[in-house]
This record gives C-alpha cells, structure tokens and sequence, in this order.
C-alpha cells in the first residue's frame, strides 16, 4: 500500500501504484525519478514525479469527499490549473474501493461516479495522477517546482 513509503521510503511503492494507471512496472517500460515526496497532512501525501519526460504528481488521501477536493488539492499544491488528471487503467465502483471497505463509515461523495474515473485505490488511500504541463528539462532543479525554492 502507498503509505507505507512514510515509514519504507521505496520507490517500488509508487511504481506499483502506477500500474493502475498504465505504467507497467513489471516490464521496466517507463523511466521514473521521484523528485519530492510530502507528507500533507497525516493522512495525505504527495509524490513529484518524473516518468517518461514529463512531470507528474501523485497523490494519495484516505477520506476523499469529492471531485472538485481533489481538483482543489492539485490546483494549490501546483499553484497552477495547467495539469490534467489522468484515468486508470481500470475503473473502481466507489462501493469496492479499498478505502470504502476499509472504513467504519464513509459518506459517499455526490460527485463519487466523476471522481471514480480518475480514482486508483492503495489499501486505506484513494490514490490520484495527474499530468503537469511543467517543463521536464527542468525538473531537477527545486526553483523551477511549484512551492520550490527561490534561491538568492
């Protein structure tokens, strides 16, 4: 499961993860480089990344109350609009996702069928791609990334 890179920081958990969404990590047919890794809140996280030349973020929450959260999540944490989420492979019912069956109670999203399509599970987290429009030449350097730092 995903969130066990908080405590096991190995880049298998993220590739394992993004098989759900068409990266196949068995066949070692895609490039990928973890740039950043945050811990958001204690049940969130967020992963830099770079797969393929181009620059994505994952994303990974427990309780999700929709859609338009996760499009907010995104939008801050870039501090740009210019992304777009990406689909898995598979789509999930809402009602057999890991985190669902998992919880005592989950309030089921009004938006839950919309935020499905783009809805990956990870044992107790809903997991979220989405592809920035960054520039991958520059992705190793911290002042070009959205909350980077601005050197002197």
């Amino acid at each position: 499961m995903i969130r066990n890179f908080v405590y096991d920081p190995n880049v298998s958990y993220v590739a394992e993860v993004l098989t759900a969404f068409g990266f196949d990590a068995a066949h070692k047919q895609y490039s990928l480089a973890l740039l950043r890794f945050e811990v958001i809140t204690p049940d969130s996280f967020m992963w830099r990344l770079l797969v393929n030349n181009a620059i994505y973020y994952l994303y990974a929450e427990d309780y999700v109350s929709g859609l338009a959260k996760i499009k907010n999540v995104f939008n801050s944490y870039l501090e740009t609009t210019k992304w777009e989420l990406v689909s898995p492979v598979k789509i999930i019912k809402f009602e057999e996702a890991s985190p669902v069956k998992s919880a005592v109670t989950y309030a089921k999203p009004n938006d839950h069928a919309s935020m499905m399509q783009y809805a990956a599970d990870s044992g107790h987290d809903f997991v979220f791609l989405a592809k920035s429009s960054e520039n991958a030449d520059d992705a190793q350097f911290s002042d070009e990334a959205p909350r980077g730092f601005a050197g002197a």
